[in-house]
């Protein structure tokens, strides 16, 4: 994932989780808002609860690589929060729940 891809500014996060739609499984929840610029920007929360530190940076290595692997539609800002259970889940699993919670909220 590019650096232009990435949501970095924590009042992006905020806006989104503020005025965004949601969708969320077991593994995820994603929130959505439509972006003022025609890229579509990711953010990924991973919290302590999802485990200690080489867990949650092996988990979003895994996110980044499933989100590189799917088509967007243009001008989003995405929030993924990955819940405790996406640390168990295999990549074919977290590919398919973002492509499942992705054309819920109608940006995969």
């Amino acid at each position: 994932m590019r650096r232009e891809q990435r949501l970095t500014r924590g009042s992006d996060f905020e806006r989104t989780r503020a005025h965004g739609i949601r969708a969320g499984d077991r593994l995820f929840a994603l929130g959505a808002v439509r972006s003022e610029i025609g890229v579509t920007r990711f953010g990924l929360a991973v919290s302590r609860r999802v485990g200690g530190a080489v867990v949650r940076n092996r988990l979003k290595r895994r996110i980044r690589a499933a989100l590189d692997s799917m088509e967007f539609a243009e001008g989003w800002n995405v929030v993924v929060s990955a819940r405790p259970a996406a640390a168990e889940a295999s990549y074919h699993e977290i590919e398919a729940s973002l492509r499942r919670l992705g054309s819920r909220l109608g940006v995969a």
